[in-house]
């Protein structure tokens, strides 16, 4: 990994942190913005959750958009679209005002993930993609150190509001930023819409090529995989802050701390997973997924039992570190199982449908935690959840070789 790979590594690592920051800035002020608004888990749990239905929505077309148009110009627009929602958000007095900016930010946080993963292709083989993946993923476990506490700390401090306009505000320099960056690649390797002597996007025969890869056997069930795995994840993610407030009455910025350990643990372990992948298992992912995914099981059917703070605290961490363990290994997966000229449109695939979790756990769990007044209830979903991602991954006969 050198020169121009090394360089995408870096930029692609920048941008999509500060991606995050402009998405998980509301899970630690929600208690502000309750309080503040006078509404309620669900409701709440409602704008989330319409943020993720549009954010899925958007990821088929985005990934098709950066195999026609190329991922850089995907990537500026996506992240000026979220800018300005985030500064809408700060706007916000109702529950319409925060749904709608939060739907508009959907759309553009949609644009980020799934065009790297298309510059990630473009600049490194088979044998490499993994642990690539791992390396730009930490990017995500330390800006959601950063989202966390942060906004805790300015949500204290100056109010929620500050926290969105803020984030909105710091995003636009760094997105021209990365505009300049990506010109400086290697001609050879930079990232492009068309490759010669393939057909075009909108072809009848590219089309019936796109459909034929990503309707196979194998993508359905790695989809039912990762949508088992971001139901667990992002559930995770919006509501370990209220747990930990609510729970054991903890300062805001204590409890965003603190529940900063799910992702900080990814610094360690995605480029942990791409390794152990890459190189120990020579290029298998499914016995890499089944190792960390039966950890974060049980580890989570143990949150059901458990009331000690201590060894929660303990429990959260290790479910975050097998949780990031396994995260970029479905990209890696994804990537082994279509043809280049798809990668975008088999990432965006495998993000529509795992994003789909995504959009249940937040909303659901608001009615859980609402429901029975306890995180008990929250906890058993997630085990459940988890059991049927392991079988999902399970059934997956892994191919010995990428697709050509």
């Amino acid at each position: 990994m050198r020169g121009s790979g090394l360089k995408a590594i870096i930029f692609c690592w920048l941008i999509y942190g500060f991606f995050y920051l402009n998405r998980l800035n509301l899970s630690p002020v929600i208690p502000l913005i309750m309080a503040d608004l006078e509404i309620t888990h669900s409701r709440i749990g409602l704008v989330g959750a319409l943020f993720y239905l549009t954010y899925t929505l958007i990821q088929l077309p985005a990934g098709f958009l950066a195999d026609t148009f190329g991922a850089t110009r995907i990537i500026v627009a996506g992240g000026t679209i979220s800018a300005l929602a985030n500064l809408l958000f700060g706007f916000g007095n109702r529950l319409l005002h925060l749904v709608l900016s939060q739907c508009l930010n959907g759309l553009g946080q949609g644009c980020g993930f799934t065009t790297i993963i298309k510059i990630i292709d473009r600049h490194f083989p088979v044998s490499q993609r993994a642990r690539a993946l791992g390396l730009v993923m930490t990017s995500t476990a330390f800006f959601n150190v950063a989202a966390f506490y942060i906004a805790a700390l300015i949500g204290e401090m100056f109010g929620w509001r500050t926290v969105f306009f803020s984030a909105g505000l710091l995003f636009i320099p760094v997105l021209v930023f990365f505009a300049w960056a990506m010109k400086t690649l290697d001609p050879e390797k930079r990232e492009k819409g068309k490759t010669l002597n393939t057909p075009k996007p909108g072809s009848a025969e590219n089309v019936k090529s796109l459909s034929r890869h990503v309707l196979s056997k194998k993508m359905v069930l790695l989809s039912l995989g990762f949508f088992c795995l971001c139901y667990i994840t992002y559930g995770n993610l919006v509501w370990l802050p209220s747990f930990l407030f609510e729970t054991y009455h903890l300062s805001l910025p204590a409890a965003g701390l603190l529940a900063a350990l799910y992702p900080l643990a990814g610094i360690v372990s995605r480029p942990l997973g791409g390794y152990v992948s890459d190189v120990h298992f020579k290029g298998k992912r499914r016995q890499t997924v089944l190792a960390g995914w039966g950890a974060v099981l049980v580890s989570t059917m143990l949150l059901i039992h458990i009331d000690n703070f201590a060894v929660n605290i303990c429990l959260i961490f290790i479910i975050g570190f097998f949780d990031n363990f396994v995260g970029p290994l479905f990209f890696a997966w994804v990537l082994d199982m279509v043809p280049d000229r798809h990668a975008g449109s088999g990432a965006g695939t495998l993000q529509f449908f795992g994003h789909i979790g995504t959009v249940l756990s937040i909303y659901i769990s608001g009615l859980i935690i609402d429901g029975f007044h306890s995180y008990r209830p929250f906890f058993l979903v997630l085990s459940v959840v988890s059991l049927t991602g392991v079988i999902a991954i399970w059934m997956i006969d892994e191919p010995k070789e990428k697709y050509s």
